[in-house]
Formats: structure tokens, C-alpha cells, sequence
């Protein structure tokens, strides 16, 4: 090769039988050809190494999808664990009311303070039932027919065998009080467990409320009625008379309610009043 003014010279001499030639290149077409092919090269390098940069950006996107779709799991599954661990904490709350604060068993001695105002009840209506004997003038015998009638109408035991798991609030007591007041007890029992009638009466009703489920209501003698909620099964049927002792219904859990249990109510000449105040008065 040999330079002549702004031209390149290359002669080739092919190996073997062939003649030799020669080529002639501008300088300026050479630096452009080279330059374009340094070009070329570090476009293919550029080039590579974008497409590299690329597939790690879609691996890594392919990963954050699928991590994002294991968290979606994950939080599935602790929504689920946080809605048996508060299913499980209510059930604890439940079960320690039966154990602790709700520490009555029902067919046990009733409290001392329950049993002398049931006894204090009694004695108050003596004189009235006294009274009436000796206007109807029939002296001995009518004080104490009068008396037996009145104990077999007071709802004097307990309607289930259980754990008093909330008492009577005193609010207004008449029918339809506030939601401040509690109008009866509750008695938490197996679902199932037999409901007692607890005096002589007359079924005068049996509906499934909304919020007490299904309800027995019995009308005893003397302005005494009681109710029974959230039974799962009615044994009796309307306008039956059933005695003391009597099974009526069985304990359930329908209505507005959480666990079975049974929600009992007393009323005495159409107000609410607490059921304990009743428990052991004249027992037969």
C-alpha cells in the first residue's frame, strides 16, 4: 500500500496463477468506512447490552408479579386466621363469663339476698289474700286455697339447668323499654337442654321474633307471665295449660343471639321484673 496525494493504493497479489491488482480509496471514503463500522460495532455492543438490561427488567417484573400474588395469599390466609382467633377470643370471652362472672348454677341455693326478697313478695301478699278470704267469708279454708292458688301461679324456679350469663337491668320496666334496661336473665345452656314451665299456666303464645327467635309465652294466674326466648324447639302447643316443672321447649340459639342460651322474662301485672326476685317463694 502506498499513499499518492489524498488517495489510498492497495495491491493485491492472489497466491498461485492470477494477476495482481489494485485498489484506489479516497482517504476521506476509508476514514468514513472505518468509522462507520466502529459505529456499526458499538451499536451491536449497545445494542446487546440493552436487550440484556431489558430481560433482567422483565425478570424482575415476573418476579415482583409473583410475589405480589404470594402476599395476596398470605393476607387471604391472615384474614382468615384473624377471623378464627376473634371467633376463638369471643368463645373464650363466652366461656369465662360461664366460669367467672356468671358464677350462679342454676338448681343451686338461690343467693340470700334473692331469697329473702322472694320471701319478702310473700309476705306482702298474705294480708291482701287474707283479706279477700274474709270478705268472700271463708274463713281458714278460704286464706289458704287463696294462698296455694296465688304459689301455684309465682314462677318460682328455674326454667333451665345452666349459668346466668347477664341479669335483669331495672329500667323503666314496662313492655317496649329502652335498650338500657335488660328486661329478664339469660342462662347459657347446652343447645338442647330441657325448658321447664316454672308455675301453672296457660300457653297464650308461641312466635319466632325477630330478635328473641322462637318464643313461649305463658300466662299464669295473679297478673304473673313469663316468657322463654330463643328456644330451638316448641314442645306445646297453643292454649295448652302446662304445670310447673313442665317441659315446654328445648334450648336453642335463633334469633339475635351468639351461643345457645336461653333468654327467660317475668312480668307481674304487665311490668318487667327481675325473675330471682321470684326463685324459692312458696316452694311446693
Amino acid at each position: 500500500m502506498k499513499k499518492q496525494q489524498n488517495h489510498y493504493t492497495f495491491m493485491f497479489f492472489p497466491e498461485g496463477k492470477g494477476n495482481p491488482f489494485t485498489l484506489r480509496i479516497h482517504r476521506y471514503t476509508l476514514y468514513l468506512t472505518v468509522t462507520s463500522v466502529v459505529i456499526i460495532i458499538l451499536g451491536l455492543f449497545l445494542l446487546l447490552y440493552k436487550t440484556g438490561e431489558t430481560a433482567l427488567r422483565l425478570q424482575l417484573v415476573h418476579n415482583l408479579k409473583q410475589e405480589n400474588a404470594r402476599l395476596r395469599e398470605n393476607n387471604r390466609n391472615l384474614a382468615i386466621s384473624s377471623q378464627k382467633i376473634a371467633s376463638i377470643d369471643s368463645m373464650t370471652a363466652y366461656l369465662h363469663r360461664l366460669a367467672g362472672v356468671a358464677n350462679i348454677r342454676i338448681g343451686d341455693t338461690p343467693p340470700d339476698a334473692y331469697r329473702s326478697a322472694g320471701v319478702a313478695v310473700a309476705a306482702a301478699s298474705q294480708p291482701a289474700l287474707a283479706g279477700a278470704a274474709r270478705v268472700n267469708g271463708r274463713g281458714g279454708h278460704g286464706v289458704s286455697d287463696a294462698a296455694s292458688t296465688y304459689a301455684s301461679s309465682v314462677p318460682n324456679i328455674m326454667p333451665v339447668n345452666g349459668w346466668i350469663t347477664k341479669h335483669f337491668a331495672r329500667g323503666s320496666g314496662r313492655v317496649g323499654a329502652g335498650a338500657d334496661s335488660h328486661n329478664g336473665i339469660d342462662i347459657a345452656a347446652a343447645h338442647g337442654t330441657p325448658i321447664r314451665a316454672t308455675a301453672m299456666g296457660v300457653v297464650e303464645d308461641i312466635r319466632n321474633d325477630r330478635y328473641l327467635g322462637l318464643t313461649v309465652e305463658i300466662r299464669h294466674d295473679h297478673g304473673f307471665v313469663t316468657r322463654y326466648s330463643h328456644c330451638s324447639q316448641v314442645l306445646v302447643s297453643l292454649y295448652d295449660r302446662v304445670n310447673r316443672g313442665q317441659t315446654i321447649a328445648l334450648v336453642g340459639n335463633t334469633g339475635r343471639s351468639t351461643a345457645p342460651h336461653l333468654h327467660y322474662e317475668v312480668l307481674k301485672n304487665g311490668r318487667y321484673v327481675d325473675p330471682m326476685e321470684f326463685i324459692g317463694v312458696d316452694q311446693p
